[in-house]
C-alpha cells in the first residue's frame, strides 16, 4: 500500500534524508569545533610557552612615557647597583633640573612597579578557552580567557577580554589586547568604564629573545565621583644585554 507522500511503506522520505543528515552535519560540526578548542595550533602552543610581557633579566634598555603632555624617558641597566639601576634622561625633551633628579630618585626609590610588570603571564591563561578568531598565511589571531585560579588571584582578570596575534613561522607572540568587558568597580570609589591595553613586542633574533616595543593604554572613568581618562603610550628601545648570556 502506498504511504500518504505516495512512496512505497518501508522506504524514507526525502524530508527524513534531509533531517537526518542535518543532525550528522551538526554533530559532525560541534565535534570539530571542540576538537578545534582543545587543540589550539602547534604554533600558538610554542609562541605561548616563549612569552613573557616583561623584559628578561639581564637587558638595559631605555623607556619613554608619554602621559598626556608630559614625556619622560629613562634608562634601565641591571648591572649598576640596585640604587643606581634607573636614570632619568630627559624631561618633557629637556634634560632633567635638579629637583626634577631628587624627585625622581624619591620616586624610584619608593619601589614603584616597572611599566614592564605583566598584567598576565602564560600559565594565566585557560587552554580550554582558546578560539581562533581569524587566520592568515603568516599570524592567527585568538581569543582566550583566563583560569580559575588565576582569576581569584586577580579578580581584574574575571572581567577582561584578551586576544592575542600570533606569528606562524617563527612563533612569536606580536601583540596582545586586553578590554573591559563591561564597567567594573575594582574598588569602592573607583569606576571603571573603559579599560584597553596593547602591549606590542619586537620579532625574537638569533642573539635576543622578543622584547616589549610599545605599550598603549587607555583608561575612562571615575575615582571618588570625578570623572577621570588618561592614556599613556610606552615605548622601549635601545636593548643591550649586560648580564647573561643570550
Amino acid at each position: 500500500m502506498a504511504s500518504l507522500n505516495g512512496l512505497s511503506a518501508g522506504h524514507p522520505s526525502p524530508r527524513n534524508d534531509l533531517v537526518g543528515w542535518w543532525r550528522w552535519f551538526a554533530a559532525f560540526l560541534l565535534m570539530a569545533l571542540a576538537t578545534a578548542r582543545a587543540a589550539p595550533p602547534a604554533y600558538y602552543r610554542e609562541a605561548l610557552a616563549r612569552f613573557s610581557a616583561e623584559v628578561p633579566p639581564g637587558w638595559a634598555y631605555t623607556q619613554t612615557t608619554v602621559r598626556g603632555d608630559e614625556s619622560t624617558v629613562e634608562r634601565f641597566d641591571p648591572g649598576k647597583p640596585p640604587a643606581e639601576q634607573w636614570v632619568l634622561v630627559a624631561h618633557d625633551g629637556k634634560p632633567p633640573t635638579p629637583a626634577e633628579l631628587e624627585k625622581y630618585g624619591k620616586f624610584k626609590a619608593a619601589s614603584a612597579p616597572p611599566l614592564t610588570q605583566a598584567a598576565f603571564h602564560r600559565n594565566d591563561v585557560d587552554p580550554g578557552s582558546i578560539q581562533l578568531v581569524r587566520d592568515g598565511p603568516e599570524r592567527g589571531v585568538f581569543s582566550a580567557g583566563f583560569r580559575p585560579e588565576a582569576s581569584a588571584a586577580d579578580k581584574m582578570l574575571d572581567h577582561l577580554r584578551l586576544e592575542l596575534v600570533v606569528h606562524k613561522q617563527p612563533a612569536w607572540i606580536e601583540e596582545y589586547a586586553l578590554e573591559l568587558r563591561a564597567p567594573y568597580s575594582p574598588v569602592l570609589g573607583v569606576k571603571m568604564n573603559e579599560l584597553s591595553v596593547h602591549f606590542r613586542f619586537s620579532p625574537p633574533g638569533p642573539d635576543r629573545p622578543s622584547l616589549p616595543a610599545l605599550s598603549t593604554s587607555h583608561f575612562a572613568g571615575r575615582i571618588f565621583f570625578v570623572p577621570t581618562s588618561e592614556d599613556l603610550r610606552v615605548t622601549f628601545s635601545e636593548f643591550t644585554r649586560v648580564l647573561g648570556k643570550p
